[in-house]
């Protein structure tokens, strides 16, 4: 195996592939590989039992649990390596999983060979082992599991000490990243060639642990013959966009940010997405809202400029000529005073980042832009392309690419795994936690966005920073522990991400 090394999460390639690529042609890039598809499924299985190795130093015990097809031929393959390395081996097929064809069959045969338990699924005692290997379900599953197959999956997840699944785990879709009826929840993957984009997002945060990935010598020229479609967002990147800034700088310079919302007896949100603005490095920032929340917004954060208005006055139109970049939203409310505001607002050629009842707004008079972003979590979301939430969530990708399309500019589908759709690709930020679902962090969010707007990024790149940004001081945030982490937690962390490199468990 010394020339089977595995690439560790820290450092996945950036290059995101539908599954369907994987399998109509990994096996013209293993030809030109001069590698053929057995000697492709012994690296697989070296692989895994490579990482299998690195986390147990001394034998001990293991099962593989074989289903159909290649995937149980890489789990043939480990058994064999495992025995021969002195393991205690057991492989358990699934019901109804008696025979195999090709490649698999003969890793079978060759596996059969040495010292190797034979076992069914269904009578398996999980807890006797210490490790469990998934080589169930590979990535064509597009069907729930069958129920005696489920029943053994639940009871895998409930009794395993711990599970290594083989390129994703059984059960999980790898186009979408959603669990057909049950899953495998693994502590840590190893997939293979091409990153599947069903291992970023949705219900895969929970199920796949640490990725980790292997090219099997293969993956140049497999990346070489085909699109990547989507783009694995790297944390990493920050480091080249937040350069030290010139000593003979002023305040003009970092981008003039306005943001309206808050209507009478909301003022939280748009103070939020003004002091995230400000914490993201903002120069300046104004704020528009009800009258009766000037007080409220501007004696909590004297740094902001508030501005209360009653309708589309001269003071108004000045504080929008003057900005660089307009959030709006966060706060709005649904009544005719919001209407007036979203009807100027989206008029004007300013970038923009709408958000909450911008969205809700622009759901009801859908127009399509070039120079705005727009920030909807799912129930956002489904109300701009008219589907329900499950919709949008059953596959992510294509919500996104069908929002993109339908309202221009750049939208950044919020959720695990949130991903930032523009017109020419869709990346995926895997970073952030379950603190995130607060009140108010969206909010911040916008304000990030803007910031990075007004100074001087591209909407479109601005929302990819800022969605990194926001994720990984969350992830800062959440070390204090993530039930109870506030939205206005993020500040301090949010000022540390943007001036200085800060790595993460991903990055």
């Amino acid at each position: 195996m010394n020339n089977m090394k595995l690439v560790e999460s820290r450092q996945l390639p950036s290059q995101v592939y539908m599954p369907e690529q994987l399998r109509q042609n990994e096996a013209l890039a293993a030809e030109r590989a001069d590698i053929s598809l057995y000697d492709l499924m012994r690296k697989a299985g070296a692989a895994v039992f490579e990482l299998v190795e690195k986390h147990f130093v001394a034998p001990a015990t293991i099962c593989i649990l074989a289903g159909k097809g290649n995937n149980a031929g890489d789990g043939f393959v480990v058994a064999e390596l495992a025995a021969q390395a002195g393991w205690q081996v057991t492989v358990a097929t699934m019901p109804g999983c008696d025979k195999w064809q090709g490649d698999a069959e003969q890793a079978r045969q060759s596996a059969l060979k040495h010292n190797i338990q034979l076992s069914e699924a269904a009578d398996l005692a999980i807890e006797q082992y210490d490790i469990v290997i998934d080589a169930i379900l590979g990535t064509g599953i597009n069907q729930p599991l069958k129920s005696d197959w489920q029943k053994i999956v639940h009871s895998v997840n409930k009794c395993a000490k711990q599970i290594i699944s083989i390129d994703i785990p059984s059960g999980l879709n790898a186009k979408t990243g959603c669990i057909m009826g049950a899953s495998i929840k693994a502590e840590h993957t190893v997939t293979f060639i091409g990153l599947k984009s069903g291992l970023l997002t949705a219900d895969a945060a929970d199920q796949v642990g640490l990725l980790h990935f292997a090219g099997l010598g293969v993956d140049q020229y497999f990346n070489e013959q085909n699109h990547a479609y989507y783009r694995l967002s790297q944390a990493n990147e920050l480091k080249g966009y937040f350069g030290k800034r010139k000593r003979n700088s002023h305040k003009g310079a970092f981008g003039h940010i306005l943001c309206i919302g808050g209507d009478k007896g909301m003022s939280g949100a748009i103070r939020l997405s003004a002091e995230a603005a400000l914490r993201a490095g903002a120069g300046l920032v104004s704020v528009i809202t009800h009258p009766d929340n000037v007080l409220a917004v501007s004696m909590t954060r004297p740094e902001l400029m508030v501005l209360g208005v009653n309708g589309i006055n001269q003071d108004l139109k000045d504080k929008v000529a003057a900005a660089d970049v307009i959030v709006i939203g966060p706060g709005l409310g649904k009544t005719g005073w919001a209407n007036g505001l979203m009807q100027f607002i989206i008029e004007q050629d300013t970038p923009k980042v709408i958000d909450a009842d911008g969205l809700n707004w622009l759901a009801q008079h859908p127009l399509k832009q070039k120079n705005w972003v727009l920030t909807p979590h799912p129930k956002e979301a489904s109300r701009l392309i008219s589907q329900s939430p499950h919709h949008v969530q059953h596959d992510r990708y294509a919500a996104a690419t069908e929002l993109q399309a339908c309202y221009g500019g750049t939208v950044v589908l919020k959720g695990c795994g949130s991903l930032i759709a523009t017109k020419e690709d869709i990346s995926i930020c895997r970073l952030g936690n379950p603190g995130l679902a607060t009140a108010g962090s969206g909010d911040v969010l916008a304000g990030i966005i803007a910031s990075l707007i007004g100074q001087g990024f591209s909407p479109e790149l601005a929302a990819e920073l800022g969605v990194n940004v926001h994720a990984l001081a969350a992830d800062l945030a959440a070390k204090s522990g993530e039930r109870g982490m506030l939205a206005t937690d993020l500040f301090p962390f949010i000022r540390q991400v943007v001036n200085q490199a800060v790595e993460s468990k991903y990055d």
